[in-house]
């Protein structure tokens, strides 16, 4: 019995502890960094700010280690996508979008509100008040894409999806930025759509200039509502 009391025990605290992380995530992309507070947190699980130092000690820690699992998340979504070895470039853009499409409608009804949806994003904005191992964490992102990217538009010149005359560094230099900044140009532009707008107009005006495309390839699929 005091073995299974132990068992539970941990169980508990892992499961505040993973709850505290989600809470801390939700609202640190809803309201920020100066939005986000213990005492709001607490409030939200029905717990005690003591609890809450008790596990992460700080709201710096806290923050740290929500961002360095959500990029560490993000960075591995992305990777499945541009590494997909079945997918041309236009495919993997479009991949893009649906991903982005996901996480936007977590925080938002339809494609025309204007909600943040990115913690990578939203933190970006905050950056002088984040630690410097959060700040590394959100520069890891762009080091994980831009290796993701660069090798993706090198394997489609391997496989023949791209034109001889392809500007290789230049072609991925766009997509990485494109891919970088999704979240700021959304919230920017004021929804969604013309998010989807831009990755799609970039399909059409740069990438089809270059790719070689194959039979049955729709390189600008409309994100449908479900």
């Amino acid at each position: 019995m005091a073995k299974k009391a132990q068992v539970t025990a941990v169980v508990k605290k892992t499961n505040m502890y993973d709850s505290i992380k989600e809470v801390a995530k939700n609202r640190l992309i809803a309201y920020g960094y100066h939005g986000t507070t213990f005492g709001a947190i607490a409030e939200s699980l029905d717990i005690t700010t003591t609890n809450i130092h008790y596990h992460f000690g700080s709201k710096s820690k806290l923050v740290e280690e929500v961002v360095k699992d959500y990029v560490a998340n993000a960075s591995t979504q992305h990777r499945a996508i541009w590494l997909d070895e079945t997918a041309s470039l236009a495919e993997k853009v479009q991949n893009v979008v649906k991903y982005n499409y996901k996480l936007y409608k977590k925080f938002n009804r339809g494609k025309n509100s204007k909600n943040p949806w990115s913690l990578i994003g939203r933190m970006r904005l905050e950056s002088d008040v984040l630690s410097d191992e959060t700040n590394a964490a959100l520069t890891s992102f762009t080091q994980s894409i831009t290796e993701a990217i660069v090798l993706a538009v090198e394997r489609a010149r391997d496989k023949g999806q791209l034109k001889a005359d392809t500007p290789l560094e230049d072609l991925a230099f766009l997509l990485i930025n494109l891919v970088d900044s999704s979240s700021v140009f959304a919230q920017d532009a004021g929804n969604f759509e013309r998010l989807e707008q831009f990755f799609n107009a970039f399909s059409h005006v740069v990438l089809s200039v270059y790719t070689i495309e194959t039979a049955g390839e729709n390189p600008h699929q409309e994100v449908l509502e479900p």
